[in-house]
């Protein structure tokens, strides 16, 4: 409990609380424990809910009308959930998944806002968390302007392989995961990655992966090739 009290002084909205508001907000929450590739909210749901992710890791995702599906950004262990229906009641955007088995605790809307609205700083926090989601889908937006494919699958993997060095590390993304990612098709990404292993800037097959010249790749990620 003392973890998860810890975080919440450090997050957005609930940090303009006072101890015991975030303490009354912990005794007002519902435990809620999801397996991987479930469902938290669907996209056209009136979801009033906001949620502490206490473990795992989920991602918010959008479903084109021809049904092509885009991550929009990834939510991690110490994140909190607003749904934008707390707000205006209107429909979700996206759909809230679950990529890794997680334990969440979450709140409705009449037991969670009546304690924010105590605090005039916490409520404003309520918007500028709304605000941050837009530009964060912003920049997905902008990605696709104006960055090709080659561009945004090189900041995906130098982003989700961060931590790997010149060793090869486990391939943990699938080819399906990063067209939701970047935004296009499986068939796509799997020709961009043969080009980069073809031109040695990295070296991937269907159990590793390994960077050879992240030099290259970084110039790829920041730049406009094709």
């Amino acid at each position: 409990m003392q973890k998860i009290l810890d975080c919440l002084s450090k997050a957005p909205v609930f940090s303009k609380l006072t101890d015991r508001d975030r303490q009354e907000l912990m005794e007002r929450a519902v435990e809620r424990k999801f397996q991987r590739d479930e469902y938290v909210c669907w996209q056209g749901e009136v979801w009033s809910h906001v949620a502490y992710i206490a473990s795992g890791k989920l991602e918010w995702a959008m479903l084109s009308p021809e049904g092509r599906r885009q991550v929009v950004f990834k939510l991690n262990p110490c994140d909190v959930v607003w749904g934008h229906s707390v707000v205006d009641g209107l429909p979700m955007p996206a759909s809230l998944e679950v990529c890794e088995d997680a334990l969440l605790y979450v709140w409705e809307h009449d037991d969670i806002l009546p304690i924010v609205f105590r605090n005039a700083e916490a409520a404003w926090d309520v918007s500028y968390v709304l605000v941050n989601y837009m530009r964060r889908v912003r920049e997905v937006v902008y990605g696709f302007a104006f960055h090709p494919v080659a561009g945004r699958l090189a900041r995906l993997l130098l982003s989700h392989y961060s931590h790997v060095d010149d060793r090869p590390a486990p391939r943990d993304l699938t080819l399906d995961q990063m067209a939701d990612t970047v935004g296009t098709t499986r068939e796509l990404v799997s020709r961009t990655l043969h080009r980069f292993a073809d031109e040695g800037i990295i070296r991937v097959n269907r159990m590793e992966f390994a960077f050879l010249d992240r030099e290259k790749l970084e110039s790829l990620a920041g730049g406009n090739e094709q």
